[in-house]
């Protein structure tokens, strides 16, 4: 699983300058990706993909959790009526259904999120937000890099992100 590192910069200057370092450091440009609001130029910077800016990832977390509590409820729905029917077998079937969805929904609630609706007061300021995927052990690292080099950057957080969807979400 990676993790995604947020960062925000007052211009493209200073945005090419961490993405070069970063590069040096042997952090993949396909590793990084920048959103700012239309108009902002990004020219020389890894820009992000359409299914970034519409934000997908906040949709597809959406659209898990309501299905995942849904499920949730039809399963306590079910063991209801399997009370009223004595049908042990549904009882059994509801109830490892519950605790299934139950900590699922503990283990996504426990990992950290964020939204790029969170973003959108720094973008009418011309800000450049800076993606980084890496690995949990690298994060560190790229946070000192990016703090020690280029100090006007301000770290906005981070997010974890499978692997499988970390540059495509």
């Amino acid at each position: 699983m990676y993790c995604r590192l947020f960062f925000l910069f007052h211009d493209t200057r200073d945005a090419k300058k961490a993405v070069a370092i970063l590069t040096q450091k042997n952090i993949s440009i396909t590793q990084m990706r920048t959103l700012a609001k239309p108009g902002v130029n990004l020219e020389g910077l890894p820009v992000s993909a359409p299914d970034q800016r519409r934000d997908m990832h906040t949709k597809i977390e959406s659209f898990l959790w309501n299905f995942n509590l849904s499920l949730f409820f039809i399963a306590l729905y079910i063991l209801a009526m399997s009370f009223i029917f004595s049908n042990y077998f549904l009882m059994f079937g509801s109830l490892v259904v519950m605790t299934a969805t139950y900590w699922t929904g503990y283990h996504y609630l426990t990992k950290p999120t964020i939204h790029l609706s969170g973003f959108h007061a720094a973008f009418e300021h011309n800000e450049i937000l800076l993606m980084v995927d890496i690995l949990k052990e690298q994060i560190s690292q790229v946070e000192d890099i990016i703090s020690h080099k280029n100090p006007s950057a301000s770290k906005e957080g981070i997010s974890w992100t499978p692997s499988d969807l970390s540059m495509n979400v």
